[in-house]
């Protein structure tokens, strides 16, 4: 169970998704406390679903980065969990067949999982891994925009399989607390803006918080490149708005 396959991509987890500096709202709570205590949990599947940008790729990557660093410092490293990131959107490319070996792992966080929904080789090919993972004691954290009863399922067998878990919703969160995101981002990066220009921003651009984060991202790297300080002129200069 411990034993780590050696797959043909690698997509690593970033310090960018952590438990820590993900923004909880009330509503999120309760799915934000099960992930925290994800390997003592029984149900084999935990199945995630949301909108776009409400934040289900940080949770997923935030599983297996949190997990990561207290493996590294596991003085029993026979004992430490093998946990791994699949964004789907990028797994897809490599073909059905990279789920053959995967069940040597402990946890999986399949992300995008609705990206390959409607492929019957796919959906056998998930159908059968899920099999084997429940047979080998594999957790799973699978992540989409819809739940399992709003996906176009062509294999009923599968459709089945993912109403098994838990199922949770990952609600979007308001304005207010969007807005705090990106302040605590702003901080976090050591980012001098004054709360005008955070409005600007915020009313100028798209709502969903993971667009937000990475103009947040690129105008930090902007007005380091140019040594200026973020006012309102600058960030509507440099993204032409």
């Amino acid at each position: 169970m411990h034993f780590s396959p050696q797959l043909p991509f690698d997509f690593s987890v970033s310090e960018n998704f952590s438990f820590s500096n993900f923004l909880v709202s009330e509503k999120n709570a309760e799915l934000l406390e099960l992930l925290r205590s994800f390997s003592s949990h029984d149900d084999v599947i935990t199945f995630i679903w949301g909108n776009k940008g409400v934040g289900k790729s940080h949770l997923l990557q935030a599983l297996c980065y949190d997990n990561a660093d207290k493996n590294t410092t596991d003085v029993n490293k026979d004992k430490a969990l093998q946990y791994l990131y699949l964004p789907m959107q990028k797994i897809k490319l490599f073909g059905p067949e990279v789920f053959g070996s995967l069940h040597h792992m402990d946890v999986i966080c399949i992300d995008d999982f609705d990206s390959v929904i409607g492929d019957k080789e796919w959906e056998i090919s998930l159908f059968e891994f899920f099999n084997r993972s429940r047979e080998q004691g594999v957790k799973l954290l699978v992540s989409a925009e819809n739940s399992p009863r709003g996906l176009p399922f062509s294999l009923p067998d599968l459709a089945s399989r993912m109403s098994w878990g838990v199922i949770y919703q990952l609600h979007e969160l308001n304005d207010e607390e969007k807005i705090s995101a990106l302040d605590r981002r702003a901080r976090e990066n050591h980012m001098p803006l004054d709360a005008e220009v955070l409005q600007y921003i915020y009313m100028r651009h798209s709502r969903d918080l993971q667009s937000l984060l990475i103009v947040l991202d690129k105008l930090d790297q902007l007005s380091l490149a140019e040594k200026r300080r973020l006012t309102i002129p600058f960030v509507k200069k440099v993204m032409h708005w």
